[in-house]
């Protein structure tokens, strides 16, 4: 060490100069960062990172953003969005917030990876690549539709082509469903031939009525009854096979024309 009176370098273990008598006091060394603790920090949580490499302040910052876009994404997929666009903007400040604690004044991510070995760099590609990847199925998961509402509109549509299939059912007598614990009943009309149907099973129950006209068209109305939700389905199929109706399901009504 060197004195800071007269400039004398000591030995870094010596209590006085050597040159002028002085008292020596120890500089206290610095203990670095670690780079792979703080990006595991920012992994898990956005912001901890940066708030554990000394710049607190912008560490909460990032968590409390990212954290509140998440919570409110539940409702609003963008937000969503956002907070995993954060998350990943998170992992690249802790990166250039650890190396100024460690002393580099202006860390630049392209020139250091020049700089490193091998092995380093295929490590930091890697990691960059699960990061990506992360943060891809994030947004993908973000902007799907929710399963639920998936599973009944293709569960209605399914149950709209099986009442449309009274078509085929014969103009007298009677039938019986396509399926066990349903039971199918037909009685004439003016216009055409009464369908009258009611399903129970596993996953659990319809009811379906409608007219089978002497043109070839079909009106059916059929409501259900599901561990995921009602539904109610109002079909017209006319002459020439063209679909249009309702399904409500779920909240939400749907239009089909085909």
């Amino acid at each position: 060490m060197f004195c800071e009176k007269c400039g004398e370098q000591n030995p870094d273990d010596a209590h006085f100069c050597r040159g002028c008598g002085r008292e020596l006091k120890p500089v206290a060394v610095k203990q670095e960062k670690s780079m792979i603790l703080a990006m595991i920090l920012s992994f898990i949580l956005a912001g901890i990172g940066v708030a554990y490499a000394g710049n607190v302040k912008k560490g909460i910052l990032l968590f409390a953003v990212c954290l509140i876009c998440n919570v409110l994404g539940f409702g609003l997929s963008y937000l969503r969005i956002i907070a995993i666009f954060i998350w990943v903007f998170a992992m690249y400040v802790t990166y250039i917030e650890v190396e100024k604690a460690n002393g580099h004044e202006n860390p630049n991510i392209s020139e250091d990876f020049r700089s490193w070995t091998t092995n380093r760099k295929i490590v930091s590609l890697i990691a960059v690549v699960v990061i990506l990847l992360i943060a891809m199925g994030g947004v993908i998961g973000a902007l799907a539709p929710h399963n639920s509402s998936d599973y009944i509109g293709d569960h209605s549509s399914h149950s709209s082509s099986r009442s449309g299939s009274g078509s085929s059912y014969p103009s007298s007598g009677s039938g019986s469903g396509s399926s066990h614990h349903s039971s199918d009943s037909y009685s004439s009309s003016s216009n055409g031939h009464d369908v009258e149907s009611h399903y129970e099973g596993d996953y659990g129950s319809s009811d379906t009525h409608g007219t089978v006209y002497d043109d070839g068209s079909v009106e059916s109305h059929q409501t259900g009854h599901t561990a995921y939700g009602d539904y109610q389905i109002d079909s017209y199929m006319d002459s020439n096979g063209n679909i249009h109706g309702t399904v409500d399901a779920g909240g939400h009504t749907y239009h089909v024309n085909n």
